[in-house]
């Protein structure tokens, strides 16, 4: 599942430019570039991050739509402008990030990687389950479902798959998932995640014809 990025933008050759470039970076994104267009996009399924391309007023015009500074999203300001009183402003009224259009595109991908991952947390921490497609998660009662049916894992199981699901989307490098879920490093060349995953995969995907749990070769795992 690609992340949900809204672009909004004051020019359409500049925000298809955006727009194309974003999507080559692997987001799903849809574009807007009226207020029309705005109000059924936010009103609809929430975007995990939206981006704003224009000059200072345009992006202080638009932040009211969008919750201002208590939109559930976070905000991007694509600005034309470095100047320290814009970037100053553009946080006044909201803008969970500011930077300029310019900027480098692997610089890009990792704000708005990071802000997805945060938001993602602190939208957990305000819920009782994590969900994806028919897999869910009652983070409570530490329960799994998948197609309504209880799925009985182990603790570590449990903790990995958790892991996974937070993260839905993203490769989750097998390094990383020594660390977060097991809490310290190992030697190199353990298995220990392989072997993990084999153990999830016969309990989540076995009997069903969509497989979630998904091997990125030479990298790690993800759910998708």
């Amino acid at each position: 599942m690609k992340a949900s990025l809204l672009l909004i933008a004051d020019d359409g050759d500049f925000g298809a430019k955006w727009q194309n470039v974003l999507k080559k970076m692997g987001f799903g994104v849809q574009l807007c570039l009226d207020t029309e267009d705005i109000l059924r996009e936010i009103t609809g399924e929430t975007p995990e991050v939206v981006l704003v391309t224009g000059e200072l007023a345009y992006f202080t015009g638009i932040m009211p739509m969008l919750g201002g500074d208590e939109s559930v999203f976070p905000v991007i300001a694509l600005q034309r402008s470095a100047r320290t009183a814009d970037v100053v402003a553009a946080f006044q009224h909201g803008a969970t990030d500011v930077v300029c259009d310019n900027i480098a595109i692997e610089e890009l991908n990792a704000r708005i990687v990071s802000f997805i991952r945060l938001f993602r947390r602190i939208m957990e921490v305000h819920s009782d389950e994590l969900s994806f497609e028919d897999l869910r998660i009652e983070l409570k009662s530490r329960k799994v479902f998948r197609a309504g049916e209880l799925v009985r894992l182990t603790p570590k199981e449990y903790d990995l798959l958790r892991h996974l699901l937070r993260r839905v989307g993203e490769v989750c490098q097998r390094d990383s998932i020594l660390q977060e879920v097991w809490g310290y490093d190992f030697a190199t060349g353990t298995n220990v995640v392989d072997v993990y995953i084999r153990h999830l995969r016969k309990k989540i995907d076995k009997g069903h014809g969509r497989k979630l749990i998904h091997t990125v070769r030479g990298t790690g795992y993800m759910i998708q």
